[in-house]
Parts: structure tokens; sequence; C-alpha cells
């Protein structure tokens, strides 16, 4: 039987060096990966790659504390055969971890290490160039193979386990064990650990807004189940002994791609802020028709007077409302929840594109 198997992947990587072209079509019209290296897959045919996945800037301790962080070693010369002087950092990497893709609307981490959801983004996928190499040469990064995140980043892990039992973290009722995932109906992974005498059941899911999650965490007993994470707008959907149904929102906003070239714009456009406002999560927690929402509407706001929390209030003109998208802490208004937004980082046209398009609505 080993000697069929080696004699299939001889053979196919014969044909890949020779034909590298009849293999060139896509994981949704196919089902298989290929070279790939921005692969996508959809809601019908998720897209489930275990690999090394990169890290966001998570907290090492509170987020990836059962995590061994590595040490440098020597640098090794194939060439030589020996060892030199120069030193090799750990890779930068989260081993034994689970992406899932589902399309541009959601790609998740889901870390088996500590059993929980590590971030979500949106628009993309893991660039595989590192790791694959590209379709030309075939050659990967001799270090720093981790993938690329490729995307807009809306949803990050904070703080210990989100999952309670009866009021105690997952954390506290020890380390938590990974027993696997299996696919449901939908052939959306569902992801199974145990924490002491539980076990527990995770579902990550499109939300029913652009960028937010749909979680269902099932124990199949009796228990109290809760999700606290801090700084992260968490719904309560539907709870029972033994299951919760929750939509988190996005408390991240980070834009990630491994494309060279950086379009820069020439100018302020309302068209380029309406874009914004909806591959950027804006849409989530904003609203431009007067509706509640975790965050004001933007109907009206422009040019309104602002009652702050702690800080004198304040006309809403384009400073202020290019504030609150740089640094929205820095002023919270009455009636919201003080660090529910995360600062975004954009090119200064970007920040006029969106005022001019909450504008729009005044």
């Amino acid at each position: 039987m080993k000697r069929n198997q080696s004699f299939v992947l001889l053979s196919l990587s014969f044909l890949l060096i020779i034909a590298p072209w009849t293999i060139a079509q896509n994981f949704q019209d196919t089902g298989y990966l290929t070279f790939d290296t921005k692969p996508m897959g959809t809601e019908q045919r998720p897209l489930i790659l275990r690999t090394y996945c990169p890290d966001p800037e998570l907290d090492r301790n509170l987020v990836l504390g059962n995590h061994s962080r590595g040490t440098s070693v020597a640098k090794y010369s194939a060439r030589s055969g020996k060892e030199n002087d120069g030193v090799q950092p750990p890779i930068a990497g989260i081993p034994a971890a689970i992406a899932v893709n589902l399309g541009k609307k959601l790609s998740y981490v889901w870390d088996t290490t500590e059993c929980r959801l590590l971030y979500a983004w949106t628009d993309g996928f893991l660039d595989m160039k590192n790791y694959w190499g590209d379709k030309a040469g075939g050659r990967r990064k001799g270090f720093g193979y981790v993938p690329e995140l490729y995307g807009f980043l809306f949803y990050k892990s904070q703080g210990k386990h989100p999952v309670h039992i009866d009021e105690k973290s997952i954390t506290e009722l020890g380390a938590p064990k990974y027993m696997g995932y299996d696919l449901d109906e939908t052939r959306q992974p569902v992801f199974s650990f145990t924490a002491g005498k539980h076990t527990i059941e995770f579902a990550p899911r499109s939300g029913p807004g652009n960028q937010t999650l749909k979680l269902t965490v099932s124990t199949g007993g009796k228990e109290k189940i809760s999700f606290k994470s801090p700084k992260t707008q968490v719904k309560e959907v539907s709870s029972e002994p033994g299951k919760l149904v929750v939509v988190v929102r996005p408390n991240a906003g980070d834009r990630y791609s491994s494309d060279k070239k950086t379009v820069v714009l020439k100018e302020a456009t309302l068209a380029k802020g309406e874009q914004l406002y909806n591959s950027m999560g804006c849409v989530a927690c904003h609203t431009t028709d007067g509706g509640l929402n975790h965050g004001p509407t933007f109907k009206g706001l422009a040019g309104s007077h602002r009652e702050f929390i702690s800080a004198s209030s304040q006309k809403a003109d384009d400073a202020y409302l290019i504030e609150s998208i740089q640094n929205p802490g820095a002023k919270t208004v009455k009636g919201y929840l003080v660090g529910m937004m995360p600062p975004y980082q954009l090119q200064s046209l970007e920040y006029d594109s969106l005022v001019l398009f909450i504008k729009k609505f005044r």
C-alpha cells in the first residue's frame, strides 16, 4: 500500500512539473487545493486548512497562554552541513491552528491549543505564497514561511477564554483539550473540546450583518453558558440550559494585504466613503436611518451638538468626526458603552471620504 501511495505522489509531482496549467482552477470550482496562493471557499463549501497561522498581535499571556514561545537557534547551512554564527528566531506564527474560509464574507482562525476562536476577517483569506511558493518557482520561504492575512480583520480575541460555564471561565476548569471537529448538515465545522468534566461544542458562523459573527456554544447538559470578552460587543440571541447563541460585532479594525502596491487616493469621494462604510464594518454598528444600534446613527450626526460621558460637549464638525474614527476612545457619547469601537488607521483622504459619507445624512 505504501508503494502505491509513493507511486501516486511521485506521479502527481511529475505532472505538476510538466503541466501545472492543468490544475489552475480555484477551490470553489474543484473542491480541492491547487497552487492558488490565495485560495477561497464558499458558504456551501468552506475551505478548512490546518496550518501555521499569522499572529495579529494577540496577547501572548491571556489569549495564547498555553502556547510555547520557542527559543532562538543557531542558523544551519545546508551547503556546508554546519551551524554558523547567525541566529534564527522562532517562527512568528501560531501552530496547530485551523483557518476556515467561507468566501469574502467570512474567514476565521480556530486554535486547537487554546480551544478558542482567535480572530475573524472579511474580504480575503490567507495568502499562502510564503508557505507554498508561487506556481512558477514552487519554492517557499526557507524561514518566515507563515501565510499572511489577506483582508480586513474585524474581530480579535481579547482577555481570558470568553466561554464561561456556571460563571466560571474555561481556564478555571482546567486546561482545555481539543477533540477535533465535525461537519454539520451545512458542511460547516463544529469544534469540540473538553474542560474539566465538560465537553463543549463551538460553532462559528456568519452573523446576520456585515462583519458579524454568530457563535453557538453547547454542552449537551444543563449548565449555564455565557460569553464574556473585554471590549467586545456581544448580543445574546438565545440562551437555554446547556446552550448559548450570541452575535459578536467588530472589536478590531486592521487591514492586511500582501500586495505590494497600495492604491493612494488622489481625492476624497462620497463613493469611497460609502465603500469604506460597508467594507470596514461601520455598517454593523452605525445606522444611516436613525435606527438604534451599538454606535450613534449617522442620521443627523454631522453638525449636531454632542454630549459626552467624560468630556466637554462640542459640535460634530469635520475634526470631531475624524477624531472619532482615529481615536474613538477619546470621547464617548452619552448613552453608549466606553471602548466598544476600535481605532482605524487609514489614508488621510479615506478619513475625508468617510466624513463626506456621514455628511450625506445630516
